[in-house]
């Protein structure tokens, strides 16, 4: 005659590791993608900044040595798209006839306590060309 018996109840210890384990690989994918959005959102700020300090600069050095403006704060259509950004415009004196020119985008990135800049400089001649 057989035996009945009883079925086992709860699980064992292999199970037990394989749905942690399971678990662990989740929890470490999940971290990495929050981290890729992170990183992919201060890649798309850094060239945002990036752009408005370029155009600036291009724009300058477009409209030539005797229409620089005096150091300070500059606009553009970008700015509203960073987060707490500032513009920083600094106009100094390189040499006798050349201007040393430097523009500044400076933002919060969200999540971070730190602040973002970019920073470009260019020369400008009075006559055209560096000498």
């Amino acid at each position: 005659m057989a035996r009945n018996r009883p079925q086992p109840r709860g699980f064992s210890l292999i199970e037990v590791v394989v749905s942690i384990s399971i678990l662990g690989i989740m929890l470490i994918l999940l971290q990495a993608v929050v981290r890729s959005g992170v990183l992919i959102r201060t890649s798309k700020n850094q060239g945002i900044a990036l752009s408005i300090a370029r155009n600036e600069l291009e724009s300058l050095r477009a409209d030539g040595y005797a229409a620089l403006p005096p150091s300070g704060s500059f606009p553009d259509a970008l700015v509203s798209t960073l987060p707490e950004a500032t513009t920083t415009l600094t106009v100094a004196d390189f040499n006798a006839k050349t201007k040393e020119v430097t523009a500044e985008v400076a933002w919060q990135d969200a999540g971070s306590a730190a602040s973002s800049t970019v920073s470009l400089s260019t020369l400008i001649t009075q006559t055209g060309g560096l000498q």
